[in-house]
């Protein structure tokens, strides 16, 4: 990571920014029968305006001046935050540049005194879930999409208080009540 520079910024900048999702999520093709139900919808639906909303936080990560990682996470609710999407160019990748971002975010957060990280990944994207997973994050439910399909959601609890109720209400019942009786045959 010699070299690479990781700032908050306000915006990402363009025309890096398009170029490297482009390039981030290039693996992602929709399906022509998704363009047609997002076609007719875009006449029937009301336009929402887009709005980042308080607590949005944008990290870029620059070798030199050229954009090379990012990543966007704005409030959810009045004590969650929500890590939107992320992105590392193909150069950068498997070199921990995802998990620093990862790491800014959980600072952030805990920071602020969020109670929560949240985020959703596609169920292939194992390279992000597995590095979100070693950094404490856990896998807290699953959805559909009908843009990605399947969903992993991960959360991310910053305080070790709530991260204790987490281990205590995820352990299994007969270990958290007898933890040296033998089970039951």
């Amino acid at each position: 990571m010699n070299g690479l520079i990781f700032r908050v910024v306000d915006a990402f900048p363009e025309p890096d920014y398009a170029a490297l999702a482009g390039e981030a999520f290039a693996d992602f093709a929709p399906s022509p029968l998704l363009v047609d139900v997002l076609a007719a919808e875009a006449t029937t639906s009301p336009v929402k305006p887009k709005t980042d909303g308080d607590g949005a936080l944008r990290i870029g990560v620059f070798r030199g001046q050229a954009l090379v990682a990012w990543t966007y996470a704005r409030r959810e609710g009045a004590q969650h935050l929500h890590m939107g999407n992320s992105g590392v160019a193909l150069g950068e990748r498997r070199s921990g540049v995802y998990s620093e971002l990862v790491r800014r975010v959980i600072d952030h957060a805990t920071s602020l005194r969020y109670t929560a990280i949240h985020s959703r990944h596609v169920a292939g994207n194992n390279a992000v879930i597995i590095a979100k997973l070693k950094l404490g994050f856990f896998v807290s439910g699953f959805e559909y999409s009908e843009v990605y399909g399947p969903l992993v959601r991960l959360t991310y609890l910053p305080g070790k208080l709530r991260q204790s109720l987490y281990r205590t209400r995820s352990s299994p019942i007969r270990q958290a009540l007898h933890t040296d009786a033998p089970p039951p045959a």
